[in-house]
């Protein structure tokens, strides 16, 4: 009974055996069965042929694998001996080996990997897989991808991705840049993308929380923000989140930052000067009308006045009729020279020069001092100069024409110690400069329309109606501003201020006394 049994048992492990190699011969690797001496248990002839073909070295059962190897290639048997005892020691070894065949390289990936006996005894399994087409694919991706960071790398846009937990997958060199420069973060791929925002921005942080939030539930976003980057100055950029999906899956977020400071300008001075279109077609039709009544006007009364003249006997009267005359063309040439003013604020560029406030108070009185009423009305001058200024002196000289010759217009004629007191305060920044005189003042209805074009309180009004306008625009160009207080019966005051176009240097604090206009 013991010997049948012992006759089923060697058949049962003859089929093993059978079914064992049968699998290895079918196997798509080349297998190599080794024991403890090196000795070759079984091998495939997968891996019969290809041991054959690389090495020239035929291996047969029972013979040994070392003893094969060492007339062939001592260095190649010294690792591989190497490769088999670390495998004995229980750790498994993986290697990728490449072998020249026919002048062409192949890569080969041998796993060794120990198995112990039912006797105790160690069998060492060599699998050897052919990855030269999978190499040239890695190599061909490995390409790709150089070629893709160098495009990412090579786009001014700022580009970085995240997975669905808020980490930082990749970026591109730009992103690294502007971020180290916007919150002094140095980027880490793996790190958390809302914690390397600063602490001290909790709001922006939630922010952002909110738009990968949304992006990674399947929406797309675009948003817009302004950062100090380059030495801080602040850009804006158009921000745009675009979900990955894998498998009808979101698995992370692709986000573009796109710096649009120079298009906004762009966008912002375009949208400027369509306003200053606007308003000049609309200044310009106004001016049209007004300025061919405001011209024809003076000429039909020079030419009635000349008819009565030709009409007239008494010959006593044409020194009345010349003196009516004189004062229409007076009227015309004043308006004509405040059209030239307009004209020429609108068009002629910013001139800046250092502007001596002496001289320039001084020639516009000069120049106003035959003007009628002139004598009757004091200046009282004021100025403090503490660090040379600069401006554009044509324009300020409009400006103090225009604001000097409407207190000699409209002084109060009932009063007989009318004044114009003049304070000019000027430092490294600024100047400011203050009218105030005693005259008749504006009524309160009137004091918000008084820089409008042709604006006149009253048909009585002596002026052309665009002195004022011509002060606001000339101020407007220098960056100024000008403020008004009035109240009729009581006075004026103008409050200008303009900038210094020049860096901060120290003057001199200077006062005149007051002199007569």
């Amino acid at each position: 009974m013991t010997g049948r049994m012992t006759q089923l048992e060697q058949s049962d492990v003859s089929v093993w055996q059978d079914m064992f190699t049968s699998i290895i011969e079918d196997a798509d690797a080349n297998i190599l069965l080794i024991d403890e001496e090196f000795k070759v248990i079984s091998l495939n002839s997968g891996f019969y042929w290809i041991f054959f073909e690389t090495y020239g070295i035929e291996l047969k059962k029972g013979s040994s694998l070392l003893n094969a190897m060492e007339p062939k290639n001592a260095r190649l048997t010294h690792e591989w001996k190497e490769r088999c005892m670390i495998a004995l020691s229980g750790t498994p070894i993986k290697v990728e080996d490449v072998f020249e065949i026919d002048g062409r390289n192949y890569y080969w990936e041998i796993h060794f990997k120990s198995s112990a006996r039912p006797d105790g005894s160690q069998v060492i399994s060599v699998f050897s897989r052919d990855i030269t087409v999978r190499k040239a694919y890695q190599r061909k991706i490995i390409g790709n991808e150089a070629n893709l960071r160098s495009i990412l790398n090579t786009i001014e846009d700022s580009i970085w991705l995240i997975n669905a937990d808020y980490e930082l997958i990749d970026f591109n060199k730009e992103f690294y840049r502007k971020y180290k420069m916007a919150f002094g973060v140095k980027l880490l791929k793996g790190a958390n993308i809302l914690t390397l925002l600063p602490d001290t921005m909790p709001d922006l942080r939630e922010t952002w929380r909110l738009r990968y939030e949304s992006g990674l539930k399947g929406r797309p976003g675009k948003y817009y923000d302004t950062y100090p980057v380059d030495d801080k100055e602040w850009r804006t950029y158009e921000i745009k989140t675009y979900p990955i999906v894998e498998n009808g899956e979101v698995t992370g977020l692709t986000v573009f930052a796109r710096d649009i400071t120079n298009q906004t300008r762009a966008e912002d001075l375009l949208k400027k000067q369509n306003e200053e279109l606007i308003k000049i077609n609309s200044e310009l039709d106004r001016f049209v009308y007004s300025a061919s009544h405001d011209l024809r006007a003076p000429l039909m009364s020079v030419k009635g006045l000349l008819n009565m003249i030709k009409r007239d006997p008494d010959k006593a009267n044409t020194e009345q009729y010349l003196a009516l005359i004189e004062r229409s063309v007076n009227k015309l040439d004043h308006f004509i020279s405040d059209i030239i003013h307009y004209s020429r604020n609108s068009r002629m560029e910013i001139m800046p020069k250092r502007i001596d406030f002496h001289e320039l108070l001084e020639e516009s009185i000069e120049s106003l001092k035959f003007m009628e009423g002139a004598e009757q009305v004091q200046s009282i001058k004021n100025i403090q100069v503490m660090a040379p200024f600069y401006s554009d002196y044509s324009r300020l000289l409009m400006v103090f024409n225009n604001i000097i010759a409407n207190a000699v217009r409209y002084r109060n004629t009932g009063r007989g110690n009318s004044f114009l007191k003049i304070d000019i305060i000027a430092n490294e920044e600024t100047a400011l400069i203050r009218f105030t005189d005693n005259g008749v003042g504006i009524a309160e209805e009137y004091v918000d329309k008084i820089f409008k074009m042709f604006f006149r309180a009253n048909a009585d009004s002596k002026g052309s109606g665009l002195g004022l306008y011509i002060v606001k625009g000339a101020l407007e160009k220098l960056d100024g501003t000008i403020q008004v207080q009035s109240r009729l019966g009581e006075g004026t005051e103008f409050t200008i201020e303009i900038p210094n176009v020049r860096g901060p240097e120290l003057g001199a604090r200077i006062q005149e006394p007051g002199a007569r206009i």
